[in-house]
């Protein structure tokens, strides 16, 4: 096959990123991972030598969906000019980039080196003790910093799936747990989306000596204030067509685990939320000009939910328990927000673009976000609490007509 190159322009040098005949510049450069709005593409039209003099050269523009051979059968070649001059191979790894191998890898994840940071990038296999070993290191640090006296004690919500699993595996490893502290593992049943995972619940607590507790639908719906989750779904769905069952999900988690600890005596409830969680929702709130909210401790009324693998990326927490991880891709739902697609997309392509400064970015929002000392406020009106300023009155009345379709008699907030 005949090797077709777009000639990549830098104050760093010259570099050949080799193309297929059929494809566009666009491919060329994604498959470099070099973003469209950093170079400006261009063909020489007498052909002469890319370094001559620029009074002395005529250029045109190329759009980037031209094909690789259109300009090749003309006899002229295809060059993209980095538009600053930043040092843009360095960092995509086109100098330097090394691989750690092992046998019977789980995962794999691109980390910055010591020395040169995302400028030496180590593209490293990692096997499922090895991610264990990860997230433990994680949660050890963050329950390290444990906000209350006494032993830690939480209500661990699981769903069956890699994250939760890897966490209650990770909790009962972790230094103050085996100090006398407790976890009490609970699954909220109720909807059907949702309760297919319970078996891979009960094998991973079984395996560690721990009883699941099971909050039913009719106790969940109780807890949440609501008549019944099934129909609280499908209203969900007809009401807001383009929000993904996450958003309810995320809403009841909070409403059911939280009440489930206030009947256990506990004022912690832990959840599995992750490095690209957190990254993802810190950065749709800057987008609105808001404060993130705060990571990996989040007081919300008399309770306080954590999350210790705040600092684990998802493809290492999965890499622990690989088999339920996929499992747990397989029952979900697709997805209608494009707006949380977009935010989990950034949050994922920053570890690929510059390994490293995904945790960098954690830690400033992390930092941001303890500006604000008090975050969420009691809302009579729903009765329950929210996060202050977040939304519109019209958000607010749509939300407020919306439980009050659903809204039991023995309702109470949480």
């Amino acid at each position: 096959m005949v090797k077709i190159y777009v000639h990549l322009e830098t104050n760093h040098g010259l570099y050949r990123l080799e193309g297929r005949p059929d494809d566009d510049i666009k491919s060329v450069l994604d498959r470099f991972s070099i973003p469209m709005s950093s170079v400006w593409t261009f063909v020489l039209e007498d052909h002469t030598d890319v370094a001559k003099a620029a009074s002395a050269r005529r250029v045109t523009f190329v759009p980037a969906t031209t094909r690789l051979s259109t300009v090749a059968a003309q006899g002229r070649e295809i060059h993209a000019r980095v538009t600053r001059n930043i040092n843009l191979p360095g960092l995509l790894g086109l100098d330097a980039q090394f691989v750690r191998e092992i046998e019977r890898p789980s995962t794999e994840w691109t980390f910055p080196s010591g020395e040169d940071g995302a400028f030496k990038r180590v593209q490293t296999q990692m096997s499922a003790e090895e991610c264990f070993d990860f997230v433990v290191r994680s949660v050890d640090d963050v329950l390290s910093k444990w906000p209350a006296e006494g032993p830690v004690e939480l209500v661990l919500g699981t769903s069956g799936g890699g994250d939760s699993n890897v966490l209650l595996s990770a909790l009962m490893q972790a230094e103050r747990i085996r100090e006398g502290g407790r976890v009490v593992p609970t699954m909220m049943l109720g909807i059907p989306d949702w309760d297919t995972q319970v078996d891979n619940a009960r094998q991973i607590c079984t395996s560690l000596g721990l009883e699941l507790q099971i909050i039913e639908g009719e106790r969940a719906a109780e807890l949440a204030g609501v008549s019944s989750l099934e129909d609280l779904k499908t209203d969900f769905h007809e009401t807001y067509p383009d929000a993904d069952l996450e958003f309810l999900g995320t809403w009841l988690l909070r409403k059911v685990l939280g009440g489930h600890a206030h009947s256990q005596g506990m004022k912690f409830v832990a959840t599995g939320a992750n490095r690209e969680d957190i990254i993802a929702e810190g950065l749709s709130r800057i987008a609105r000009g808001l404060a993130p909210l705060p990571a990996p401790y989040r007081p919300i009324g008399d309770v306080t939910f954590a999350y210790p693998m705040y600092k684990v990326p998802k493809k290492i927490g999965d890499g622990a328990y690989p088999t339920f991880s996929l499992e747990n891709y397989e029952a979900r739902n697709p997805s209608y927000s494009p707006g949380r697609s977009v935010f989990y997309y950034l949050s994922y392509y920053l570890a690929d673009l510059a390994p490293g400064f995904d945790v960098d970015l954690l830690n400033g929002l992390s930092t941001l976000a303890d500006l604000v000392p008090q975050p969420f406020e009691f809302d009579s009106e729903l009765q329950d609490h929210v996060v202050k300023g977040s939304y519109t009155p019209e958000q607010h009345r749509s939300w407020q007509d919306f439980l009050a379709r659903h809204r039991s008699k023995s309702g109470a907030a949480q």
